[in-house]
């Protein structure tokens, strides 16, 4: 299924994507990303004593494990302005917490920004019509990052689609100052299970909120991180729609991908990446629930020399969803930006599945 053909502007695309790839990896090789000592004895531990409160015995259900969440009634809302368009800065109360008998309680709880969730919305006047819940990727969160990677002037505009682009947790005005960007994934393996867990919990009451003025369908579209969100989602809501853009969906399979090989082989000692983690993090997967939306309404777009997702998690996610329609396009992880590929499909599928309002 992936991209084979080969051309001067498929090979340009590639070297350029490997490269944007390879500095991205080397950014999130820094040393001061690495666990110190004693970091990886406990984050195992905490990972232990988490496995023991959330499955202890119990099958993977994640519908179960992810409740749902009050409604969001009366979120702050403040005008704001970007040059493609005037927008509006939403923010509400996330109201997420980790329980307290959770090892990581202390931690999570104490990012103090992380309690206020942010998103950006773009809607229309008049008629009520769809809604696009775009989930950007990690160490975005920002107005232009998002708008200019989604294209949210095409969707908004041209599509005539109402946009909310949530911030993720800490990203963003979510960032604890302290924090390195993209901290969400990283050796505290914790904090990667509740800020997913956060994630949907957010998506969802932004969903609620969002049907309360009045949307006539609502879709997922996910970039990278955002993808594995939105595909999480589309088990536990009724979606109508769903993009999974660069996608990843199994986190402990990326990190053994990607660890150093001495990290891999101490962090697989310390019971950080093994069978534990994989059953713990069964509850916040893609891979663990079936899609609420049709197959004819799934929608995947990934790079075939992605460096960072890796073409394999996107080949994971389709035999999952029953391969539905994929389009690779050539280059690696951030190449969809300038692919001559991506655009159409994206415009296309959302038009195929009445997410356009053209005649408007």
């Amino acid at each position: 299924m992936r991209l084979r053909r080969r051309n001067a502007y498929t090979g340009i695309a590639r070297f350029a994507g490997r490269s944007i790839d390879r500095l991205f990896l080397s950014a999130m090789s820094r040393p001061h990303r690495y666990p110190g000592a004693g970091d990886l004895a406990r984050v195992g531990e905490e990972i232990a004593t988490a496995h023991a409160l959330y499955r202890n015995g119990r099958a993977a259900a994640p519908s179960a494990f992810h409740t749902v969440p009050p409604p969001l009634e009366s979120p702050a809302i403040q005008r704001a302005w970007h040059p493609s368009m005037r927008f509006e800065w939403l923010s509400f109360e996330s109201g997420y917490n980790a329980p307290s008998d959770d090892p990581s309680s202390a931690r999570w709880n104490n990012y103090d920004r992380n309690h206020t969730a942010h998103a950006w919305v773009a809607r229309h006047a008049g008629p009520e019509r769809p809604w696009l819940i775009c989930l950007h990727g990690l160490g975005t969160g920002g107005p232009y990052a998002d708008f200019a990677g989604f294209r949210a002037e095409m969707l908004h505009h041209e599509l005539g689609l109402n946009l909310i682009m949530p911030v993720l947790p800490l990203h963003g005005p979510r960032k604890p100052p302290n924090l390195p960007i993209a901290s969400l994934l990283s050796y505290e393996m914790l904090d990667s299970f509740h800020g997913i867990s956060q994630a949907v919990w957010d998506t969802r009451r932004l969903i609620q909120w969002a049907r309360a003025q009045g949307a006539t369908k609502v879709g997922l579209y996910g970039l990278s991180m955002g993808a594995y969100i939105s595909s999480l989602m589309s088990g536990l809501d009724d979606i109508d729609v769903v993009i999974a853009g660069i996608p990843v969906c199994d986190i402990p399979d990326l990190f053994v991908h990607h660890a150093p090989a001495d990290q891999r082989q101490e962090a697989e000692e310390l019971g950080v990446l093994g069978v534990t983690t994989r059953e713990l993090f069964e509850l916040v997967s893609p891979l663990a629930v079936k899609p609420h939306t049709p197959v004819d309404n799934l929608f995947i777009f990934a790079g075939s020399d992605d460096r960072v997702s890796t073409p394999e998690q996107a080949e994971r996610l389709w035999e999952h969803w029953g391969q539905p329609g994929i389009r690779w396009f050539a280059g690696g992880h951030v190449s969809f930006f300038w692919s001559r590929e991506v655009g159409p499909f994206v415009d296309g599928r959302l038009h195929s599945s009445g997410f356009s309002v053209l005649d408007r």
